[in-house]
């Protein structure tokens, strides 16, 4: 029987920013306002004590990002040892956005994590003009590429629908494919109009699920459109963030099995 997973992190997995709502980047699709919806965490201690009141309050994890700096890389550097004592105190999971990473850097954060959710643009002018970043797709894949090394079957790809030209949003899908990923999740831009967003959408999903691999539709994209989750998952998706109710039923009414997690879809196993 096939298993559908629903991912629903809420207050037990909350999402963390080690920046606060400072980002040097401020992409064109962002300028900063998802990190608004972030509980602050800019100093170790701070990081502790969240961590612990989420454990004591039953929770699950956590998810810790912040906003870039003008390389594309989360500030996380500081925070890593007590990352890492986190886990050694507590069973919860750590998920970990680093942005763009150097070996060594890739290194230390698969040692403090149990899951890695990286970005992966490889339109070069939207890496220039939306995100403002004087880097290049070989950036980001070495990126992955260290991170998958460091970290085999715990690192999952993102790939945003919509931020460029959709030949290099399959380039991105097929090339984060060969590597040894926990999953690939897609994303989509929000407030945006996208051309045919929902057949590229759905051509992702086939092109990741036809090279095996567990497709997930993440939390950022549009809500409210039960007929096109269906139509991704019968496509070949996996999994879902935050999926509409009316799509849960439809899930039910297929007679497929459901799993449900309470934490982020970049842990997926």
């Amino acid at each position: 029987m096939r298993t559908i997973t629903l991912y629903r992190p809420g207050k037990g997995f909350p999402s963390v920013s080690v920046t606060g709502e400072r980002c040097e980047m401020m992409c064109a699709h962002c300028q900063g306002r998802f990190l608004k919806g972030m509980v602050p965490a800019m100093d170790p201690d701070t990081l502790v004590e969240l961590a612990l009141n989420v454990h004591s309050s039953g929770g699950s994890g956590l998810l810790i990002s912040g906003g870039c700096s003008r390389q594309g890389k989360v500030p996380l550097g500081p925070f890593l040892p007590t990352i890492r004592r986190i886990r050694e105190i507590t069973p919860l999971l750590i998920n970990i956005h680093p942005g763009l990473v150097s070996k060594e850097e890739a290194t230390d954060i698969a040692a403090a994590s149990d899951g890695i959710s990286f970005d992966l643009v490889l339109d070069e002018r939207a890496i220039r003009e939306r995100m403002h970043l004087d880097r290049t797709p070989d950036d980001y894949l070495g990126s992955l590429r260290f991170l998958c090394q460091a970290a085999p079957g715990r690192v999952a790809p993102h790939v945003l629908l919509g931020i460029g030209r959709e030949e290099n949003e399959t380039q991105a899908v097929r090339r984060a494919c060969q590597e040894d990923i926990s999953c690939l999740v897609l994303l989509s831009l929000i407030g945006e109009k996208v051309p045919d967003w929902e057949g590229r959408l759905l051509r992702a999903v086939e092109i990741g699920a036809h090279a095996g691999r567990d497709v997930l539709l993440g939390c950022m994209r549009p809500r409210g459109r039960p007929d096109l989750e269906m139509s991704a998952l019968e496509s070949g998706a996996s999994g879902i963030a935050w999926p509409s109710a009316e799509t849960v039923k439809r899930i039910n009414e297929k007679g497929w099995a459901v799993a449900k997690k309470g934490y982020c879809c970049g842990l997926h196993r």
